[in-house]
């Protein structure tokens, strides 16, 4: 009788004992995972987002939430993220604005691209496009830099983005014409006031902007990509419009607030590469205009140090004033 109680009572204790750390990563996930999307629902990187979250629930087995922290070139989706708890509970699948484009671009970035986070994997890489308002008095690019020369009010243009502010500034800084810069919380809201005329150019990236082009709400004059978009192949690149080095690609990838443990890393890394090999997932990013990214923590850590490199030599070349 003493025995039976002793055991049942060691047995009560083992049920109540932490789980060690080791066994909670192997494990992992073993609840509901939270995605922070720096930008609006509806923009590509939302959309992109909820691709993967759907995939990562399939995989591992757990629920991923994505939730929207649009505002201040992604710096508040990323401050919460750089400062939750590093468990593999909370994750940020952002662009090249919050890890690349943004050190460059403010002078006191609450956050730390490079301390307070850890690289999971690269997802997709895509372009954006020079779309102008409906009625905008030009058939092609050659006429919308005379317009824009000729324009007795400089044009107005709308960014979502970091990568569509430098398009914008690059633009203006290799031919010689002034437009006035309209920042946007994210496209969807851009969009908007393009196709009602209160912006006269944009730069969208196709995943937003696909089905829009397609009804013909406005007109893509050109690529800022070094080659074509598949879906719209009769849109040129700017390289082929007569700009050299003209080349501003977004990227987006997932990341994990600094110190979350190596295997939960690996573990998310693993299904994500494996998600981008599936043939719907091939099939979604190649409707949406883009191309696979795929990489491990290393590479993505790589590959985001040369983009930051490339963007402080962007911002100089576009005259870009730090905020």
């Amino acid at each position: 009788m003493m025995i039976s109680k002793w055991l049942a009572a060691a047995a009560l204790c083992v049920a109540f004992m932490p789980v060690p750390a080791s066994a909670q990563e192997a494990t992992y996930p073993t609840r509901p995972v939270t995605i922070i999307v720096p930008f609006p629902a509806g923009s590509a990187t939302d959309s992109v987002a909820r691709k993967v979250g759907d995939g990562f629930a399939r995989l591992l087995g757990r629920g991923f939430i994505i939730e929207n922290k649009a505002g201040a070139d992604g710096i508040i989706a990323s401050r919460q993220v750089a400062s939750a708890a590093p468990d593999g509970y909370t994750l940020l699948i952002t662009t090249n604005t919050t890890h690349a484009a943004n050190p460059s671009i403010y002078k006191n970035l609450p956050y730390d691209p490079k301390k307070d986070f850890v690289p999971i994997g690269g997802i997709i890489r895509i372009p954006f496009m020079v779309a102008v308002r409906p009625g905008f008095p030009a058939k092609d690019f050659a006429e919308f830099v005379k317009a824009a020369k000729d324009a007795k009010t400089p044009l107005s243009y709308g960014s979502g983005n970091t990568g569509g502010r430098a398009a914008g500034e690059l633009l203006k800084a290799k031919l010689g014409f002034e437009m006035t810069h309209v920042p946007y919380r994210g496209s969807p809201q851009a969009l908007t006031d393009l196709i009602g005329g209160r912006i006269d150019v944009f730069f969208p990236d196709p995943a937003s902007a696909l089905g829009m082009i397609q009804e013909k709400k406005f007109d893509v004059l050109a690529v800022t990509g070094p080659k074509r978009i598949p879906t719209l192949a009769n849109v040129p690149t700017l390289v082929e419009l007569g700009i050299p080095d003209f080349n501003i690609v977004a990227w987006v990838a997932a990341f994990a607030p600094a110190g979350t443990p190596q295997p939960i890393v690996d573990r998310l890394n693993a299904a994500l590469r494996e998600l981008l090999k599936e043939p719907d997932m091939t099939a979604f990013i190649n409707q949406i205009g883009s191309e696979p990214l795929p990489t491990t923590p290393a590479e993505l850590g790589a590959f985001v140090d040369e983009d930051a490199a490339r963007w402080v030599r962007l911002v100089e070349i576009a005259k870009i004033e730090k905020k």
